[in-house]
């Protein structure tokens, strides 16, 4: 073979393949860019759905013990404050023959309120504890 003709050949083969290398790559990338595109909802469907699937799960696992706790401390208050009702009601029994104005007057009326007070914080913890229960 002649040295112009081996150089001719070599040159017009690697063109040749120079083109066919780019057009391959080129193709590869927009082959790729659309599967991408493809996927990327596809990933973003999956996140949503876990994010769903977490959020549904922290309810269904947190709601009923949140519940039970809010009840369970409304009644442990509510005994507290019955405890408090009780000391000021019988503090309240022993000063009630001085209800009307003397001595002891301001004593009875003193532990007559405090009684009321802690009455009501007794009753309403426990009609709230019933409410919570009920759903």
């Amino acid at each position: 073979m002649e040295p112009k003709r081996v150089g001719r050949t070599v040159g017009i083969g690697t063109r040749v393949a120079a083109r066919l290398l780019r057009e391959k790559a080129a193709r590869a990338a927009t082959d790729s860019a659309a599967r991408a595109e493809k996927n990327i909802p596809v990933y973003a469907d999956r996140g949503r759905r876990l994010g769903e699937g977490s959020r549904r799960f922290g309810r269904s696992v947190w709601k009923p013990f949140a519940t039970a706790s809010r009840v369970l401390w409304l009644e442990v208050t509510g005994l507290f404050f019955a405890i408090f009702t009780v000391f000021f009601g019988s503090n309240t029994w022993r000063f009630r023959a001085g209800w009307e104005p003397g001595p002891q007057h301001r004593e009875f009326v003193l532990y007559a309120i405090c009684t009321a007070i802690f009455l009501y914080f007794t009753v309403s913890s426990f009609v709230r504890a019933g409410r919570h229960k009920k759903g």
